[in-house]
Parts: structure tokens; C-alpha cells; sequence
């Protein structure tokens, strides 16, 4: 059974063990799942636990059968875009960046982000965002992220 997780705009495939063909009840055994995120830290540590705690909480909910966790590391803006290129180059496995709109064609253009554009599609919901907010998510005609901090500027 394939079960898409969403968390932060994010997509996750699972692929689950559904038992074998002569088990009349499969028996499924705990799944150990880590999420690994990189991000700006806002210039206020910490910050990202209001978003990721309840996200967190929601993914346990909706698949109680998976021990789900969230591994994150926060930086200072002037380090955060060489940590994410270094770490995404070298193809460590993250799941969740946070990349201010002005990298995002770069990051784009190097296949660094997924196209998100089905997903939010299927969401259906596009027409409740702010237009400029969407705008900064989208690099050639495709959605590549969502916004989730904003300011008066």
C-alpha cells in the first residue's frame, strides 16, 4: 500500500510491508521513519518547533502503525543556502528545506527540489493563497514549495 505523507508541502512516499499472500490478517511491524529538515532559523531559534511539533503530531495520527520523527537543523540565514546546496549535492536524504524565494530558480535549475505542482493541484485549495505568496513558490511555471512565514515588506 503506497500512502503519501504531506508535511509542509512536502511529499513522502511510503512503501508499507503488507504481509504475505497466505496471511489471512497481515501483521505489520512499527516502521521507524525520520524526516531530515534544513533550515533558516529566522534569526529565532527554536521558531520552526511551532510549525513542525503539530505537523509531527498530525503524521502520528494519521499512521499510528509508523513511529514517525522529525530530525531538523537550523541556521543563520548567511549559512543556511551553502548548508542545503552542500548537503542536497551530496545527496544526503532530506526531506523538508526552507530556501528563501531569491535561491529558489537556482536550487530549481540544479534539480534540487521536487515539482510540487500535482500536489497542489489535487489540493485544490491554490486559489486561497495570496497571489504574490504563490508567486514566490513558483519557478518556470512549477510549484516548488509553499510559504509559511511572512512579513509586512
Amino acid at each position: 500500500m503506497v500512502q503519501k505523507i504531506r508535511i509542509l508541502s512536502i511529499v513522502i512516499m511510503l512503501i508499507m510491508a503488507t504481509g504475505t499472500a497466505s496471511s489471512i490478517t497481515p501483521s505489520y511491524a512499527q516502521k521507524e521513519i525520520t524526516l531530515r529538515a534544513l533550515l533558516d532559523n529566522l534569526a529565532d531559534p527554536g521558531r520552526w518547533d511551532s510549525l513542525i511539533q503539530p505537523a509531527l503530531q498530525e503524521l502520528r495520527a494519521r499512521h499510528p502503525d509508523e513511529n514517525i520523527n522529525i530530525k531538523y537543523e537550523e541556521f543563520p540565514y548567511n549559512q543556511t543556502r551553502n548548508s542545503i546546496l552542500t548537503a542536497m549535492s551530496n545527496q544526503s536524504p532530506i526531506d523538508l528545506v526552507s530556501v528563501d524565494q531569491i535561491w529558489l530558480g537556482e536550487f530549481a535549475e540544479k534539480g534540487l527540489l521536487r515539482n510540487l505542482t500535482d500536489e497542489f493541484e489535487e489540493w485544490g485549495r491554490i486559489s486561497d493563497l495570496y497571489e504574490a505568496n504563490l508567486d514566490g513558490c513558483v519557478y518556470n511555471n512549477t510549484i516548488y514549495g509553499l510559504w509559511l512565514w511572512t512579513d509586512t515588506r
